[in-house]
């Protein structure tokens, strides 16, 4: 296998890192070829004499990951559901829900690398790591913190990064994008939070309603007409209801849920490849693992707290593919303000996010509107009924910011031509501290410590630079 030569950089440092420690965690964006890097190591491992396991959590993962290995005539044994085993084959491919059942039947490896390894602080992948604790361990990980914001340094002992998303971009392995966003988000202020994003069912309150479903199907005719898409809803429930309003416009779309069946899911899949369905909803399915370089657009029906979520679900539509030019983003809830744009850097760190837990304060300025849960009209605080429909307010209205009509693209290049600008004006370390506290980095006085050592030549100042904050 032909390793590009940023996987080639990324295995030498994952391999320099194992010498001083059993586990370690590699970060690379989404589309970045983890599978590649995962049959090269294995492979490696193998010619050596080295046992492994590769653990997934999806079916999809675990077949594309077969695949794979048999197209670099690397023999390996499956395990999961209804498969026969061969565990005495120096190379497996597991399912982390089957393998968690069969530990006493499956030799001690001398490597185990576990895919989308922000998952890895649940116990069935902890129970693995446990019952092999002589195994050395790689994760694999587009995005190392969990979706609560925690970190994963109880897991991995050492960290070492891949190239960014804009430099893939640049450097033309992942295609450019496009995205359309409106002035004003939905408001999430009073909006409850479960396992680090917004609860669900609230959301679902807010966004599965006709009008806004009928904005989302026009706004796709009118920015990415005919092309494969991918929308994220709140709940099953507002998926299944997208769907319908998608087809009743006229636009062949599917729902996919944990609960379609492996052979449908996968003939649902291979339709939207052909361009037979242009349109699938979903949830969080197609988050993580669907390897579709088809997908021309991302629409956001649901805001999400978690930069994760953010992350990996725009990452769906960067692969190359042919007649694809670029990546439409349809934002329809602001995601692009909670977490910055898509190819943005980001300032990782096994110890998770420093904010996590923080409460961002509503902004009192924001004009709040009343919205009639009978006809979906929007109206000015004050009146007791509805004054489209004369519907009585039955106690406390939900409250909702003023969403604008129109997706309207963002100016990529003045938003990085301003960013650009700002840090030149910000000349010392208070300076770059607080322009990344404006900007909502996750980590400003790390960014801040980094962006001065690159200027000045001097090592990174962290504990300085947080005595800004």
């Amino acid at each position: 296998m032909q390793l590009r030569p940023y996987q080639t950089d990324l295995i030498a440092k994952a391999r320099q890192s194992l010498r001083d420690h059993q586990s370690v965690l590699m970060v690379a964006p989404t589309g970045a070829g983890k599978t590649a890097l995962t049959v090269h190591m294995m492979a490696t491992a193998a010619s050596r004499g080295i046992s492994s396991i590769f653990c997934v959590h999806r079916d999809t993962l675990l077949a594309q990951t077969s695949r794979a290995l048999w197209e670099q005539k690397v023999e390996h044994g499956v395990i999961a559901a209804g498969r026969g085993m061969s565990p005495r084959i120096p190379v497996q491919v597991a399912s982390v829900q089957t393998l968690v059942r069969r530990l006493d039947r499956v030799p001690e490896p001398g490597l185990i690398v576990i895919d989308e390894a922000h998952r890895a602080a649940a116990e069935t992948y902890q129970k693995i790591i446990r019952a092999y604790p002589k195994s050395r361990v790689v994760g694999l990980t587009a995005t190392p913190q969990r979706t609560d914001g925690k970190g994963l340094s109880d897991i991995f002992q050492a960290m070492v990064e891949g190239p960014t998303v804009a430099s893939l971009i640049r450097d033309g392995y992942l295609c450019p994008y496009v995205i359309f966003g409106v002035s004003k988000p939905v408001e999430t202020a009073s909006l409850k939070k479960r396992m680090g994003d917004y609860v669900a069912e609230e959301i679902e309150a807010i966004m599965d309603k006709p009008s806004i479903t009928g904005d989302a199907v026009a706004h796709y005719k009118r920015h990415a007409n005919g092309k494969r898409c991918v929308v994220f809803c709140a709940t099953l429930n507002h998926a299944r209801h997208v769907c319908e309003a998608y087809n009743q416009a006229g636009v062949t779309a599917e729902h996919i849920d944990g609960n379609t069946p492996s052979a449908e899911r996968q003939a649902i899949l291979a339709r939207m490849k052909s361009g037979e369905t242009l349109v699938l909803t979903n949830v969080e399915l197609v988050i993580e693992g669907v390897d579709v370089p088809a997908i021309e657009a991302v629409q956001w029906l649901r805001p999400t707290a978690s930069l994760i979520i953010w992350c990996q679900g725009n990452g769906r539509g960067f692969r190359q593919a042919h007649g694809k030019d670029h990546l439409i983003i349809l934002d329809h809830v602001q995601n692009y303000a909670r977490h910055g744009l898509p190819d943005d850097e980001r300032q990782w760190s096994l110890e998770g996010d420093p904010n996590r837990g923080k409460r961002k304060k509503a902004d009192p300025d924001e004009m709040k509107i009343k919205q009639c849960e009978k006809c979906y009209a929007i109206f000015n605080p004050g009146p007791t009924e509805c004054p489209s429909c004369g519907e009585p307010i039955q106690g406390k209205p939900r409250i909702i910011e003023v969403n604008e009509g129109y997706l309207e693209q963002l100016d990529i290049e003045s938003i990085r031509r301003t960013q650009r600008k700002e840090q030149g004006g910000a000349r010392t370390l208070r300076d770059l501290v607080e322009l990344g506290k404006r900007r909502g980095l996750k980590d400003p006085a790390g960014w801040a410590a980094h962006v001065y050592a690159a200027r000045t030549g001097a090592k990174p100042d962290f504990s300085a630079a947080k005595g800004y904050l």
